[in-house]
Order: structure tokens, then sequence, then C-alpha cells
């Protein structure tokens, strides 16, 4: 992966993401559980929310204006019916909701599914907020869309 067709990073790099070791400056490296998890704890399930909070993104930072339209955009563009029908085969666990609260788990924390059982991990985000997919206005006013800076 390390090869220009690819990544064209170090090996050592790489790794930092791959293991959760990361430097964070003057030396320090700082561990970080569950930093990369390609398949585990739901973490490629297409959530709505995830789309929804792209979107809040894409407001916050001038991309797109916010509007009922681009709304539903956002949420036709994850499909958790098509990774649903995929996967139900196979017998992996399949979380029962399509969208969740996005930054509130801070705990190992059970949920709904079909087939397996399904745990989901922590899932707070760098700044603390919490994304409630159900009050997107109330999350995009919370920001200085001008400056893009939380108010």
């Amino acid at each position: 992966m390390s090869q220009p067709a690819f990544l064209g990073q170090s090996e050592a790099i790489q790794m930092r993401a791959l293991t959760g070791r990361l430097d964070v400056g003057d030396g320090v490296e700082r561990t970080v559980d569950d930093f990369f998890l390609p398949f585990a704890k739901a973490a490629n399930f297409p959530w709505k929310s995830h789309a929804l909070w792209f979107y809040t993104q894409m407001v916050r930072w001038g991309d797109v204006e916010h509007t009922p339209a681009h709304i539903e955009i956002a949420r036709a563009c994850y499909r958790p019916d098509l990774y649903r029908t995929a996967l139900k085969p196979l017998g992996g666990a399949l979380p029962g909701a399509n969208a969740k609260v996005e930054g509130a788990l801070t705990v190992p924390t059970p949920v709904g599914s079909a087939g397996a059982s399904l745990v989901l991990g922590p899932d707070g985000f760098f700044d603390g907020r919490i994304f409630d997919p159900a009050a997107l206005d109330a999350y995009i006013g919370a920001f200085d869309l001008a400056a893009g800076a939380p108010r």
C-alpha cells in the first residue's frame, strides 16, 4: 500500500492509523483503542444519520445550501436496505434501525439487530457534540456558518 500507485505513504505512517498509535506532536504518542474498525461494531453500516451528519458539515462549511431538497438527497445516498439484502444471507449482525443519534454512546451498547447480536462502540466526536438526525436545524444552527466556527 505504500507504493505510489496506492497511498504513496510510508509503512510507518500507515501503521499509525491501522493500530491506533497516533503521533500527536512533540514526540508524544497516544494509543486510541478501536481507532480503525473496518467492519466490527457496525462500523461500515450505511447509517442514514452518517449521511445527514456529512450533509450538516457541507452546510456548515458553505459547500451546499441548507434546503429540504438537499436533506432528501443526503438521506437517499445511504442505502441500508441494499446493505441488509446483500449481507443477510451471511448471518452477520445487521442493525434494526436505519439511523441513530451520533456521538452519544460512551460505553459499548447492545442494540436491536437481525442475525447475530450487535454491540455498538463508543462514538464520541472530538468536539464533544451530539448529532440527532431528527434535529438538523438545531445542530446546524449551533455553528457560525459564515466563519465555520462553533457558536
